[in-house]
């Protein structure tokens, strides 16, 4: 039965389109550099420079230069920004982190 269910979960990752392929690739995307901030951002926590807002602002300008080197300079839609996305998931600890 286990079985049976991971092949069809296989089959119907073959016949993604393009837009979810994409939005599956952003979403994985985010979610790794933002893993990658946090873990960054505690093996450095004892250095007095360099704390968890530099390295996320370091590790963000370094993946936007790669973005615009590998997309040629064209308008990459790798990454878009959505406010509700932002509103509903990302402000929400911001501000019970601030308190």
């Amino acid at each position: 039965m286990m079985a049976s269910q991971l092949g069809s979960m296989l089959t119907n990752l073959g016949n993604l389109s393009t837009s979810d392929h994409a939005s599956l690739v952003s979403i994985n995307l985010f979610v790794a550099l933002l893993c990658g901030c946090i873990v960054i951002g505690h093996l450095l926590e004892e250095n007095r420079w360099v704390n968890e807002s530099i390295t996320a602002l370091l590790i963000g300008v370094c993946t936007g230069v790669v973005i615009l080197l590998t997309s040629g300079g064209r308008s990459s839609h790798l990454l878009v920004f959505s406010e509700d996305l932002f509103f509903i998931y990302l402000l929400p600890p911001i501000i019970f982190n601030a308190g």
